[in-house]
C-alpha cells in the first residue's frame, strides 16, 4: 500500500512551536522517515533513563551483575521528582530488575540514581560511544541535575540538600539559563535520530543481545504516562515508549506496535516559557504519524 506521510501538517507544527523541536519518525515495514532536526542535541529529562537500561542490561549479560542481585537503597540519593521510593521510610532491599521496573514504568528518579550507582556514569557513556552515539550522553544523576535548576551545581545530594532545593526554588525560581535546560555535553541529551536508531535496534534485536533487547522492550511497555506518543491511540494499540517531562523539556521516544508493522517516534521539545506545550505537540505528531499508517488504531 503505498502511504504518504504528512509532512507538510508536521512541518507546520514544528514551525508554530514557540521553542525549539525535533523528531524521527520511521516506519519499520515500509522504510518511510520524516525528520525535523533530527541531528540536533536536546535536554532529555527522564528519557536519559533508556541509556541507564541499556548499560545494566549490558553488565547483565557480561556476567557482572545479575538482574536477581538485591541491593538495598542507601547512599546520599536525592528524593526530587517522579517515583515511588521517596516515600519509604525503611530503605527497601530490591533486585536490580525491580529497581529498572520503577525506573522505567514510574520514571522512578531514586531507582535511577540508585541504579547509576552500580553501573557507573562513565560506563553509560562509553557503551553509547561504542555504539556509536557520540552526541546521546546520560552525564549527571537526575538529583544533580535538579539541583542545577536551581544554582547548586556542587553541593552532595540528599535529603537535608533537599530541603535546601526547595527553599531556594520558592525564593529564587528556575535558572531556565542553567546548563540543565542546554544541549550541553554535560547535561544528559540525545539526538532524536539517535534514539530512534536505538528503538529500531531494540525492536530488530540488536542491543546487547537477542534477548536482552527483547526485554528491554518488554520494560518500556510498562511505561504507565500516556501524555505524549499514546495520548491519542486505542487502549489496546501496544506501546514500548519512554517519556521525559521536566518543565519546559519534554521528550518521548518509542516504538508504536500498529497491525501494518512497528512505528518508532523519536521527539523532543524545549519550550520558550512555563505556558508552552511541548507534550501537546510530540502527541499531535504521533497521532499523525500513526493515522498515516494506520488509522484505526487512534481512537475516536
Amino acid at each position: 500500500m503505498n502511504k504518504q506521510f504528512p509532512t507538510a501538517a508536521c512541518d507546520k507544527i514544528a514551525a508554530d512551536f514557540h521553542g525549539r523541536i525535533g523528531f524521527y519518525i520511521e516506519d519499520l515495514t515500509t522504510g518511510i522517515t520524516h525528520e525535523h532536526n533530527a541531528d540536533q542535541r536536546f535536554p532529555t529529562a527522564s528519557v536519559c533513563k533508556v541509556p541507564v537500561m541499556i548499560e545494566l542490561f549490558r553488565q547483565v549479560e557480561v556476567g557482572i551483575l545479575s538482574l536477581d542481585d538485591r541491593h538495598r537503597l542507601q547512599g546520599n540519593i536525592s528524593t526530587h521528582g517522579s517515583g515511588t521510593l521517596k516515600l519509604m521510610e525503611d530503605a527497601p532491599e530490591l533486585t536490580l530488575r525491580d529497581y529498572c521496573r520503577l525506573m522505567i514504568s514510574i520514571s522512578d528518579n531514586m531507582a535511577t540514581d540508585f541504579l547509576l550507582g552500580v553501573v557507573g556514569l562513565e560506563s553509560v557513556n562509553t557503551t553509547l560511544d561504542v555504539m556509536g552515539f557520540p552526541n546521546t550522553r546520560t552525564s549527571v544523576t537526575l538529583g544533580r541535575y535538579h539541583y542545577r535548576m536551581f544554582g547548586m551545581d556542587d553541593v552532595a545530594c540528599n535529603r537535608e540538600n533537599d530541603v535546601l532545593q526547595q527553599k531556594r526554588a520558592e525564593t529564587h525560581g528556575t535558572d531556565f539559563n542553567s546548563v540543565s535546560f542546554q544541549d550541553s555535553l554535560e547535561n544528559n541529551i540525545a539526538t532524536p535520530r539517535d534514539m530512534g536508531s536505538i528503538l529500531k535496534q531494540l525492536h530488530a534485536g540488536q542491543i546487547v543481545s537477542p534477548q536482552a533487547s527483547a526485554a528491554m522492550i518488554k520494560m518500556l511497555q510498562l511505561c504507565n504516562d500516556r501524555r505524549m506518543i499514546p495520548r491519542d491511540l486505542k487502549s489496546d494499540i501496544p506501546t514500548a515508549h519512554k517519556i521525559g517531562s521536566s518543565g519546559r523539556i519534554k521528550g518521548d521516544v518509542g516504538l508504536i506496535f500498529l497491525s501494518t508493522g512497528p512505528l518508532v517516534v523519536s521527539a523532543f521539545a524545549l519550550a520558550n516559557s512555563d505556558d508552552v506545550r511541548g507534550d501537546e505537540v510530540i502527541a499531535e505528531i504521533a497521532r499523525l504519524a500513526v493515522e498515516t499508517f494506520s488509522p484505526e488504531s487512534i481512537a475516536q
